[in-house]
């Protein structure tokens, strides 16, 4: 893979970002466009071409995480929104990966997605009863649920029906989204913990460099052969 110093950079100032919020928190704002603008040069420099659902889906990630980090409560319905249009956008970007996949799986294929999915459903379930009373917009709370649940289910789904080894990928991201989501109302909602914050947001730092590796092979995936499907 190209340009690993660009890979480099985005980690260094990543973490920075993770780390910087309480007590240098107009710094760690300001990193984040730049921060964005490394990892899709990444992209663009490793495809030699543009890709624009993801530079959207950047775009509404980098407004969800810096209203977040400004005041959840009181920018709720623009970060719930910005994620949930984030979480749309790029199901229907890898979309073709599940459509071209045949449905090949055993019961043992899918004994372990299907107990994890349901281990996370119930975190999202008693996450949701603990915080639902001090939400401020409780129809966009359930639209972002929906997002979760759904990028969930497809992260687990893919690998099962497409047995290419890249597809391992999706495992990590699906994992760090179940992890960052519920981190951030955590922190907000029930226990205001630094520990639980730098969990949210360094899932978001990992979670952005599966979804470009993954989409840097993305073609290749669509193209392998059909043993792998």
């Amino acid at each position: 893979m190209k340009y690993k110093y660009l890979l480099l950079a985005y980690l260094l100032l990543g973490f920075l970002e993770v780390f910087l919020p309480d007590h240098f928190f107009n710094l760690a704002v300001s990193l984040r466009p730049i921060n964005v603008a490394i990892i899709y040069c990444f992209y663009v420099g490793n495809t030699k071409q543009h890709n624009y659902l993801l530079l959207f889906y950047l775009v509404c990630e980098l407004l969800n995480e810096i209203f977040f980090l400004i005041d959840f409560t009181k920018y709720f319905t623009l970060v719930l929104s910005c994620y949930s249009i984030a979480t749309f956008t790029m199901i229907y970007h890898l979309w073709p990966v599940l459509k071209s996949a045949a449905n090949k799986a055993d019961a043992v294929d899918w004994l372990r997605p299907s107990l994890g999915l349901l281990a996370i459903f119930y975190m999202f379930w008693k996450l949701s009863l603990m915080v639902f009373d001090e939400l401020p917009n409780n129809s966009i709370f359930f639209v972002g649920v929906l997002a979760l649940v759904c990028w969930s289910v497809f992260c687990f789904l893919v690998p099962v029906k497409n047995k290419h080894p890249d597809n391992f990928a999706l495992y990590f991201m699906g994992g760090a989204m179940a992890v960052m989501a519920p981190s951030m109302f955590i922190y907000e909602f029930i226990w205001t913990f630094e520990v639980i914050l730098y969990f949210s947001l360094l899932s978001m730092l990992l979670f952005k460099i599966f979804l470009v590796w993954y989409l840097i092979h993305f073609k290749y995936i669509l193209r392998s052969q059909e043993e792998y499907f």
